[in-house]
């Protein structure tokens, strides 16, 4: 897929319908994407040491944004600022798309957490990566499955 496609199915809502998540898009690609999503996490995507601070439901809510993207641009870059409402960590993530010929666009993710806890915040932050890298991989992975 060209970069433009890539965030083409990232504004589409059956991208999202799969992890049960709402999506609101406040611009599409060619003006600047601009999109909010809110998804449901299981136990499983929660730390079993943050599940206590978040309540019944948590859910993880991300606001994704790029500049303007032509058709046929071969790079684009995308951004997502992500929390769970309740929980003292905030995520950002810089991706990176460059198309490398007619049949692949490589996709770099730069993955930053801040957990504004004195004392244990370092080891919440280091303890979160594995999760968001896996729910990353696994979110790209589906992009090109549609």
């Amino acid at each position: 897929m060209w970069p433009a496609e890539i965030l083409d199915r990232i504004a589409d809502d059956e991208t999202w319908r799969s992890d049960g998540a709402t999506l609101t898009v406040h611009s599409h690609r060619v003006e600047g994407l601009e999109l909010t999503a809110s998804m449901p996490l299981s136990d499983k995507e929660v730390p079993t040491a943050a599940q206590r601070f978040l309540g019944a439901d948590p859910q993880l809510l991300q606001h994704l944004r790029s500049a303007p993207v032509a058709d046929t641009a071969a790079v684009a870059s995308l951004s997502i600022d992500a929390e769970i409402p309740g929980a003292p960590l905030e995520v950002h993530v810089e991706i990176t798309m460059l198309r490398q010929d007619d049949n692949f666009t490589d996709v770099l993710a730069v993955i930053e957490t801040a957990c504004s806890l004195p004392l244990v915040g370092k080891a919440i932050e280091s303890g979160a990566q594995p999760h968001i890298k896996g729910m990353i991989s696994v979110s790209l992975d589906r992009l090109a499955d549609l």
